[in-house]
């Protein structure tokens, strides 16, 4: 049986491209030119899922929302490929609902193969899994009880998929002391640990423990396999100095993601985090000069696209795909 890309990843120390060697998007040939075909060559950018779901209604409650794509998995992921994406983010409700309707796979494992085969075959060589909120709590928690079934799923995907990271998060707002968030976030560090996948804390405006970089060294510092998530959204949103994203060293950064905005509107949080997350060059943000402050902090890629915007949901693939790929790639050659 084959290593897991994981297991290759963690051997090289690099990551795997489009033609199977180690490097960026697409392999070096020997006189300097590219292989591939990507429309922006070697863009090393990872389509997040939202970037490549279409329709869904993200976060909308448990009643009227679809956090998995109408789209099917085969066909984003030979898309992704044609554009030129070798990396994809994959959330636990799209996953599941791909193994149950798309594959109607006998169990778990069987379907999860069947998704790794449709990556395989369309060059999808890195994947990040999302997204765990309860870990915050207390173990006895019934709150964190109901999401075993999730973490469990994720834990076989990570697994299975060679899954590179995971991102988690306190998006509910959950008031947690330091010490029992350093232990619940290393908690589930050395549990991902043993499927060979790192784990990446996001923080955010509602968080009310982590709103800052030296808060989120602090809490992911008790574990060897976590790190920070950097969302460039939630950076503007929170003030985050980017001088402390710059004083960073290797291996701090788990994974990052980028998209555009404003830096002031009327709308809620939740309405302008869910509906107005712009391609890269369509709004107010210092683009460059965040992808510069994280290469100074250690990060190379990939490097994530997350848009969240109801203009862009409305976009067929074949304008969605190209028009992501292009906008990110222009920040991060």
């Amino acid at each position: 049986m084959e290593p897991y890309r994981r297991d290759v990843l963690k051997a090289t120390g690099g990551t795997l491209t489009a033609a199977g060697g180690i490097g960026g998007v697409h392999a070096q040939q020997d006189d300097g030119g590219q292989t591939g075909d990507g429309p922006q060559g070697d863009a090393n950018l990872l389509a997040n899922t939202w970037m490549h779901s279409g329709g869904t209604t993200p976060f909308r409650g448990a009643h009227g929302h679809r956090n998995w794509s109408p789209w099917p998995i085969a066909r984003r992921a030979e898309m992704l490929n044609e554009v030129g994406f070798n990396a994809i983010g994959l959330i636990a409700p799209d996953i599941q609902h791909i193994i149950d309707f798309e594959f109607a796979a006998e169990n778990r494992t069987q379907g999860l193969q069947q998704l790794n085969s449709v990556l395989q075959q369309n060059n999808i060589d890195f994947v990040e899994l999302e997204f765990l909120t309860e870990w915050p709590l207390a173990m006895n928690d019934p709150r964190r009880q109901a999401e075993q079934e999730t973490r469990q799923l994720l834990l076989e995907a990570a697994d299975i998929l060679g899954a590179n990271h995971i991102k988690i998060g306190n998006i509910n707002g959950y008031p947690v002391a330091m010490e029992d968030l350093q232990q619940r976030f290393a908690q589930v560090s050395d549990q991902f640990a043993q499927v060979g996948a790192e784990v990446g804390l996001e923080f955010f405006p509602v968080d009310p423990n982590v709103q800052t970089i030296p808060q989120a060294l602090e809490a992911t510092s008790q574990t060897d396999n976590g790190g920070l998530y950097l969302d460039l959204w939630h950076n503007m949103k929170l003030g985050v100095d980017f001088e402390n994203i710059r004083s960073l060293s290797g291996g701090d950064i788990v994974a990052v993601e980028f998209n555009d905005g404003y830096v002031e509107t009327t709308m809620s949080f939740l309405e302008e985090t869910i509906n107005l997350r712009k391609l890269p060059g369509e709004g107010e943000f210092p683009i460059s000069d965040w992808v510069s402050a994280v290469r100074a902090g250690g990060f190379s890629g990939p490097w994530g696209l997350e848009i969240l915007s109801e203009e862009f949901r409305r976009f067929e693939m074949v304008d969605a795909y190209p028009r992501a790929f292009e906008a990110g790639a222009q920040y991060v050659q």
